[in-house]
């Protein structure tokens, strides 16, 4: 039988070098801050967050088009987009618990609402940095805008479960709900004024323009 020959450096420093590749795109998600978050409430071991931020990321993904369908629609779905809030929750929660040990899960129950803060937030870090190569957007403007993004993702989907919580929407309330995101927008707008050049909040403009 021939003896099995130890790994060449060579072949240990490809190894290493693909691991860390790997590391490295996951820490670039923007799902990469939420859990990291979620391992100090959760004691989670670098393999869980590892796992994590992909499921996490996903989330983000899913509440983001849907916002953006909602969003661009003349007589916002309200009852749809929360169906699909709703789904989009479910399989998330899902997907965390098979991760967390027992005794995780039963801690994760009591963070649920304070980390929707942390996915509002990498909600409008992951749109500005999809906006960032078209608007040439510094960094320090992506960390500038972020707070406000984030106020106006949580913000739309407050308007939409109040409006889904009457039951029967009427085209009166469509119309309400419509203007109302259009009021969001037009704060956000007014907020990456003070950031953005001229030129890089007209860029945005023709964005949500494209959107509709």
């Amino acid at each position: 039988m021939k003896k099995n020959r130890p790994l060449t450096l060579a072949v240990l420093i490809a190894l290493m070098s693909f691991t860390a590749g790997v590391q490295a795109g996951v820490a670039d998600l923007p799902g990469a801050e939420t859990a990291a978050s979620m391992r100090e409430w959760l004691q989670l071991t670098d393999d869980q967050v590892t796992k994590l931020v992909p499921v996490i990321d996903t989330r983000i993904q899913k509440v983001d088009a849907a916002l953006a369908k909602v969003d661009a629609a003349e007589e916002p779905d309200a009852m749809g987009f929360i169906e699909e809030y709703g789904a989009i929750k479910k399989e998330f929660d899902a997907g965390v618990t098979n991760i967390l040990t027992p005794d995780q899960s039963k801690q994760w129950g009591s963070f649920k609402a304070e980390l929707e803060k942390d996915l509002a937030q990498a909600g409008a870090k992951k749109q500005l940095l999809q906006l960032q190569p078209a608007l040439k957007l510094t960094d320090d403007q992506v960390t500038k805008l972020q707070p406000a993004m984030a106020t106006a993702v949580q913000k739309k989907i407050d308007v939409l479960q109040t409006l889904a919580a009457t039951g029967r929407i009427s085209a009166r309330d469509k119309l309400k709900a419509k203007r109302a995101l259009d009021g969001l927008n037009a704060e956000l707008e007014k907020s990456m004024s003070g950031v953005l050049s001229p030129d890089q909040l007209a860029g945005y403009k023709a964005t949500k323009e494209k959107k509709k």
